[in-house]
């Protein structure tokens, strides 16, 4: 929900004709494609510029990526040599599992983990055919994930890709028919590199800008081990496995401590159970590949109830810039998938054995025998667990209230409201279990030939993610809801004109769409102080709003309106005076708040932001009257004292360019109350000027006497030197097929 209205704001910007490059209606401005939350370059993004309503628009975008999902994983299964019946049982796991169905409320991490099993494909295929141009266009899977994902599911689905190389040229080296041949294991690494450079230079357009801009936010100060372990999966909820929904979900609330997204894994019962039967397989090398690619998923997704956080993986490049760990579930989720079909594969082949059969009937009875008798004991379970740490006390005491409860929230849902008690996870553990146990007996018995026992198969998988997941973990959400806004922001929308609202406390999901939060000042195309605080807040911006004196911020931000759901205190109101109120919102109003463009006939020299920062930790400077601007190495001219006020009038402004009229009758400098940032250029009369930080985040020029007209673009040297790097390795794809073509031929 939070990345909803940010899609509305992109594709109305490449409707308008322009690359979506810069937002200005957050944080006083920031960049849009550089901050790699909405994915503005990704193609199948291009489903927002229809004519059907935002809501269908991502309805059919989400449902678009489950398929897709689904068909790479098939894909991957079937360059395994599973059969057709495996690999569509690894489809429906990986595709509908729960790792994407919960993360549907962050569309940049479910959209970018669609591409994991595409690019695992990518790298097998290169392998087997030894081929230059198959590398290069294998790497296209990985600038797609890098368009529209997380930065962090990028990296960790390298670092799985790259773990597939590794293990493919230490196995060849050591075991395979090219053993100890250093240029057959040296092409091996050649050509993954091929791999993944191809897809950074495909994806060039998205990650120059993304590097760029990360110099200059809170990201890099913000690292450390604590940061990196933070969101760890704790250990008990690896029950989920077994009983989905047992700690709670996002419809009847999550107890895990964690977003319940980050915590969720499940592939299925029938599917869990099937990847027993792959271990007979393990000493092939694509099974024994994914069993590894298992156990180390799951010990990197427990963080910090595991050694090797502290041990080894914060030592290792790059993980230290990610924390929530419990997102390599993604990992565990794929791999089990695969297991699960190449299991499906064996029992088809070598069909349910005496022994088989009575594993499987063990495993049941063992589990429905264990729920029954911890329901039984649950107060001899819950005094037992006194001595537990706090989590596990309380996700016992959870588990015996959701996992065996009724919720009768689901008796209206479209999917499983004729039957809403298979929500309840035991219940679904037991039906599950009595399913597999029927059809493994049938099957053991010759009541099944292998066709329908696997089709039935299918459809018990099928049946079982379709009760876990879907609506039942997500909350169902009618359209019209992301239009309600409180009284509050429609009195600000109506009033505030080129001034900036400032909303507080509306970061959450319900006063962020009534209060103007996230993303949503961007959709309604106002001028926020706010907006959405990701990790790749600015580091001017996140200093000056921690460390200026608050009423220097209101003024330096431009801001005129304060909004928010709840009532203020005495000394808020006595600055800045109720404009407005209801049950809901509250309105405060800057009785006399900057202008976002002025001229100042005074300026102080600062040494750069922490110098120019120190000015306004109190109220002793004007920002009417004097700017403090970061000149660097430059000799500023001085500016002169006019005659007559200054006057700056703003003339036109879109996302990426605003236009203001100045007249002076003696040199000075123009303060536009918008983000300093690389890649905006200024103009006077049409000549190039340069700009400097003003007053910490906002951005100044110098005017000479007279009437000029001054103009402010966004022309950023990272987008055009990823655009170039793009097309140059279009170039080298099309040239490598071209001579392919010949080579052929001759």
């Amino acid at each position: 929900w939070i990345h909803y209205p940010g899609h509305i704001f992109v594709a109305d910007e490449w409707l308008a004709g322009r690359v979506p490059l810069w937002d200005p209606f957050r944080q006083a401005g920031k960049p849009m494609l550089a901050e790699t939350q909405i994915g503005v370059l990704y193609p199948l993004r291009a489903i927002f510029l229809s004519s059907l309503s935002p809501s269908l628009e991502l309805s059919l975008f989400l449902f678009m990526h489950y398929t897709l999902a689904a068909c790479f994983a098939f894909i991957l299964a079937r360059s395994l040599s599973l059969s057709r019946w495996g690999a569509t049982l690894a489809g429906l796991s990986f595709g509908f599992g729960g790792f994407l169905m919960a993360q549907n409320v962050n569309v940049n991490i479910m959209t970018g983990a669609v591409w994991l099993p595409l690019m695992l494909w990518g790298a097998i295929e290169t392998l087997k055919r030894r081929s230059w141009l198959v590398a290069m266009l294998a790497g296209i899977p990985i600038a797609l994930q890098i368009s529209t994902a997380q930065p962090q599911i990028t990296f960790y689905s390298l670092v799985m890709m790259s773990g597939y190389g590794v293990y493919k040229i230490v196995g060849d080296f050591f075991l395979g028919p090219h053993r100890y041949k250093v240029n057959y294991a040296l092409i091996t690494g050649l050509l993954m590199i091929t791999i993944v450079v191809s897809g950074l230079l495909l994806a060039a357009p998205q990650l120059i800008p993304t590097i760029e801009m990360l110099q200059f936010t809170v990201r890099l100060a913000s690292r450390g081990f604590e940061l990196l372990i933070e969101n760890s999966l704790p250990p008990a909820l690896w029950l989920n496995l077994l009983l989905p929904s047992a700690f709670g979900n996002n419809v009847v609330g999550f107890k895990g401590g964690d977003p319940f997204q980050e915590d969720f894994i499940y592939v299925g019962f029938i599917p869990l159970l099937l990847v027993l039967f792959s271990w007979p397989r393990r000493r092939q090398s694509p099974v024994l590949f994914f069993m590894l690619l298992l156990l180390s998923a799951v010990l990197l997704a427990m963080g910090r109830y595991t050694p090797l956080y502290a041990t080894i993986i914060q030592y290792l490049p790059g993980f230290d810039l990610f924390r929530i760990p419990s997102r390599w579930v993604l990992g565990v989720n794929l791999a089990l998938a695969i297991l699960a079909g190449v299991g499906l594969d064996v029992l088809l082949k070598q069909g349910v054995s005496k022994t088989t059969l009575m594993i499987v009937l063990a495993i049941g009875s063992l589990l429905i025998v264990g729920l029954g008798l911890a329901w039984l004991g649950q107060a001899v379970l819950l005094q037992w667990a006194a001595s537990w740490s706090n989590l596990n006390r309380k996700l016992l005491r959870v588990f015996f209230d959701l996992g065996y409860t009724f919720n009768p929230i689901y008796e209206d849902r479209l999917l499983v409201g004729w039957l809403p008690q298979l929500t309840v996870p035991v219940v679904l553990l037991t039906t599950n279990i009595i399913i597999a146990a029927g059809l493994f007996t049938l099957y053991a018995r010759r009541l099944l030939s292998p066709t329908l026992f696997a089709g039935l198969i299918l459809a018990a998988v099928t049946f079982d993610l379709i009760v876990a997941g879907g609506t039942v973990i997500n909350p169902i959400k009618d359209a019209a809801r992301w239009q309600q806004l409180s009284g509050g922001a429609q009195y600000v929308l109506e009033r505030v004109g080129q001034a900036r609202v400032f909303p507080l406390g509306a970061s959450a999901e319900e006063t962020s769409i009534s209060h103007l939060g996230q993303y949503f000042p961007s959709a309604h195309r106002v001028h926020s102080a706010g907006g959405y605080l990701g990790p790749m807040r600015l580091q001017r911006y996140e200093d000056f709003i921690n460390e200026a004196h608050p009423v220097q911020a209101i003024q330096i931000l431009g801001v005129r309106y304060l909004l928010t759901p709840g009532q203020m205190g005495a000394d808020v109101a006595a600055t800045y005076p109720l404009a407005y109120s209801d049950d809901a919102s509250y309105v405060y109003e800057n009785p006399n708040p900057l202008p976002r463009a002025f001229v100042v006939h005074d300026i102080i020299l600062a040494d750069g932001p922490t110098d120019a920062l120190a000015y306004f930790t109190d109220m002793a400077i004007d920002p009417r009257q004097t700017a403090v601007i970061e000149a660097g190495a430059d000799n500023l001219p001085p500016p002169q004292t006019p005659t007559t006020p200054s006057t700056a009038t703003i003339l036109h402004e879109d996302p990426q360019s605003v236009e203001i009229a100045v007249t002076t009758t003696a040199a000075g400098y123009l303060i536009l109350l918008d983000t300093y940032y690389p890649g905006w250029i200024a103009t006077i009369d049409g000549d190039p000027t340069p700009i400097y930080p003003a007053n910490t985040i906002g951005r100044a020029i110098y005017v000479p006497p007279g009437d000029h007209g001054v103009k402010f673009d966004y022309r950023p040297l990272s987008f055009r030197v990823g655009v170039g790097l793009f097309g140059l390795m279009v170039v080298i794809i099309i040239g490598a097929w071209l001579w392919r073509l010949n080579f052929v031929k001759s």
